[in-house]
């Protein structure tokens, strides 16, 4: 009975286990789609003016950027991520905090109002972003 009673506990307490890989999995994929909807409304924001709004932008992407990482445990693994992530993952923190630092880049831009060095700024982090997803994300 104490064996069956062990096993019922065991089981209920690592039936939560998936669930949480999968809210992990969930999570990092909208953070993804955030960072592509705050890029792609950039243009507009420099053309409008809307420098606090897009600095703000810039800080989500460079604190998403700050805990990826911790998105990403052997046990959360997708179908869009590929196993260099776990395997490399010096390097894949290395490329995140690459992004951080280009997000910083973009919010200090933004908070200088200089759509020239924004739009710099916006090359700069795509290119952080096109450097991990070539050498981490499933096509």
């Amino acid at each position: 009975m104490k064996k069956l009673i062990s096993a019922y506990l065991l089981l209920f307490l690592a039936a939560p286990l998936p669930l949480m890989a999968s809210d992990m999995v969930e999570t990092r994929k909208a953070n993804f789609k955030q960072n592509a909807a705050i890029l792609k409304a950039v243009r507009d924001q420099v053309s409008m003016g809307k420098w606090q709004e897009l600095a703000d932008g810039a800080q989500k992407i460079a604190d998403w950027a700050n805990d990826m990482p911790n998105y990403f445990p052997a046990s959360a693994t997708s179908r869009g991520a590929l196993p260099a992530i776990w395997e490399n993952f010096d390097d894949f923190k290395d490329k995140a905090s690459a992004n951080h630092q280009a997000a910083l880049v973009l919010r200090d831009a933004a908070l200088s109002q200089d759509g020239e060095a924004v739009m710099g700024a916006v090359r700069m982090v795509g290119g952080t972003c096109k450097s991990c997803h070539t050498s981490y994300k499933a096509n």
